[in-house]
């Protein structure tokens, strides 16, 4: 008998970030290896429908008529290996982040039997000392008690969760699996396409350096900072910027620095394929977070999954695995000078960025594939994966 998957995700394309995308690649994947999977997703447009998935649109944010709608189905399916996994991610769980009721019920669920799986992308919220925040930070570690209590089988995006969760609930994080987010751009072989991007993006220039993202308020910074003083320095290196977000990050650099207009480029959104095309015209990728790297960052999945050289941060959520597997050269986060550092070292080294290409691709597949995932995933038990030892 097949295994039976019923996926509770906050989203699903089209209205979609990183949660989504990754929610429909363990569906296919699941599908592919003859199991049965129906995904739950709060109103949204009409989801991407793909063979051998069903798909529900539930009534609201995973409210009380959500937890209705989700009883209903699993009480009628009889298959004796169903289970229920919840792609968790408290921001965006409704109640505005505080969403007790949902995680009670999931508890509820465990206690009648339903094999509840949490897969956690974010634990909860930093605390900041703002009445707001803190309340819902406090909440939201409540959230996550219960949520351990609830699991049967515990994931995590980051070997790092582990630590913070282990402060609520210590033994349940025993047998916890790390499953980094896999890449959501597949590596094409698109030789002259690569040359025909770098030829319009190079613009006479050496050297072009990347960066693959969607831009937000804690990366934009830190980016554009670098950016600039790689370009203002070496008028032989330009900047590439790809990703939804990237037309207006490049508008807001040349507003503020004009003498870098037709020195950084923008592709804006792109398909998969297109992308993959732009990230290995890069000399260098450039993912600077202010955090560290680590393996809930699809970003820079895509570029290890398309053989870049990659260039990013080290910082207090960077899990061992980085250094072990020595795919990426790594910066002290925030610190923009000692990261443009790097990317020059980089770029003046051919033999070191070569070397740094085709250790990506064996790192992807030796640690971060979504194999390993699928692998975990449809183990009876929660026994570690391939990528377990180095963490």
């Amino acid at each position: 008998m097949s295994t039976r998957w019923h996926i509770v995700t906050p989203e699903l394309p089209p209205d979609c970030g990183g949660v989504g995308d990754y929610t429909v690649q363990v569906a296919e994947s699941l599908v592919e290896r003859g199991d049965a999977v129906t995904l739950y997703v709060p109103p949204t447009r009409t989801p991407r429908v793909a063979r051998g998935r069903e798909v529900i649109m539930l009534a609201d944010r995973f409210g009380a008529e959500s937890m209705r709608q989700l009883a209903s189905h699993l009480d009628s399916d009889r298959n004796p290996a169903s289970r229920l996994l919840v792609q968790y991610v408290p921001a965006v769980f409704g109640r505005r982040g505080t969403n007790l009721p949902f995680c009670r019920w999931l508890l509820s669920r465990r206690h009648a039997g339903t094999d509840v799986r949490v897969m956690f992308h974010e634990p909860y919220l930093y605390l900041h000392w703002r009445p707001d925040h803190i309340v819902t930070a406090f909440t939201q570690r409540a959230m996550a008690a219960i949520l351990l209590d609830a699991a049967s089988h515990l994931y995590l995006s980051t070997d790092t969760w582990r630590r913070y969760l282990t402060r609520l609930r210590p033994g349940a994080l025993r047998k916890a699996v790390t499953l980094p987010i896999p890449s959501a751009i597949p590596r094409v072989d698109a030789a002259q396409a690569v040359q025909a991007i770098r030829s319009r993006s190079l613009g006479g220039a050496a050297y072009l350096v990347g960066h693959f993202g969607s831009y937000g308020d804690h990366i934009a910074p830190l980016l554009r900072d670098v950016f600039k003083d790689l370009l203002s320095s070496d008028r032989r290196i330009a900047g590439l910027c790809t990703g939804s977000g990237s037309d207006l990050f490049v508008r807001g650099m040349i507003a503020r620095y004009p003498d870098l207009r037709g020195r950084v480029v923008a592709s804006g959104r792109a398909s998969a394929d297109d992308i993959s095309v732009q990230l290995q015209a890069c000399d260098v990728l450039m993912q600077p977070y202010p955090d560290g790297v680590t393996t809930r960052r699809t970003s820079v999945m895509a570029g290890l999954a398309n053989a870049c050289a990659v260039a990013t941060t080290l910082g207090k959520l960077t899990e061992n695995v980085w250094q072990a597997a020595g795919c990426v050269a790594m910066a002290p986060a925030r610190d923009t000078a000692a990261l443009a550092h790097v990317v020059r070292e980089l770029l003046g080294d051919s033999p070191a960025r070569e070397q740094l290409r085709k250790q990506s691709l064996t790192a992807y597949d030796t640690y971060f594939a979504l194999r390993h995932t699928i692998h975990a995933l449809r183990s009876e038990c929660a026994e570690p994966s391939a990528m377990q030892p180095v963490f």
